[in-house]
């Protein structure tokens, strides 16, 4: 996604969990252990499951302001499920003076909430990265997102959320 802030601030913005909890759709909170290590508590709806996951994330590599590496775990007892996740975050700068954002995510999941399959969770993954650039790009002071590039998975979803009021459109992810 390309955000309309300059690289500095938007590493500052990611940076702070507090910011964030509001940009990640499903956070319902957010507990700072250290600058690297967080507690939250998350909730996602996959067809008629509802997840409410603890997670433990950890800051395990960066390279201000421009790569960032994440890793994390999480659970929800009451459906069986729970997960592993890995993040690298890539920040550039962009033509327009803003910043251009790409995520490479692994997540593993287990449990209950795996058996709806990748296509289930694909999409749900597209829908959730439309969501938080929408969420970031209005936290850093407008609500739109520029699109480099449209992957195929990412196309159909933009075609569902196209009743977004903000115009939002799909995301890069590499």
């Amino acid at each position: 996604i390309i955000l309309h802030a300059p690289m500095q601030r938007v590493w500052e913005v990611l940076l702070d969990p507090k910011l964030m909890s509001g940009c990640v759709p499903g956070v319902k909170s957010v507990d700072v252990i250290s600058d690297d290590e967080y507690r939250a508590r998350m909730q996602v709806k996959i067809s008629f499951i509802t997840a409410n996951f603890a997670l433990h994330t950890r800051i395990v590599e960066r390279d201000p302001p421009r790569f960032l590496r994440a890793e994390g775990t999480g659970e929800d007892s009451a459906v069986a499920s729970s997960l592993k996740q890995s993040t690298e975050m890539h920040l550039f700068e962009h033509a327009s003076g803003g910043t251009e954002m790409r995520l490479k995510v692994k997540v593993d999941v287990v449990g209950r909430i795996a058996s709806f399959g990748l296509s289930a969770m694909k999409t749900k993954a597209d829908r959730l990265w439309e969501e938080f650039g929408v969420n970031l790009n209005a936290l850093l002071g407008k609500a739109e997102i520029f699109v480099a590039e449209k992957p195929p998975i990412a196309a159909a979803t933009a075609q569902t959320l196209a009743s977004v009021p903000s115009g939002a459109r799909s995301g890069t992810k590499v």
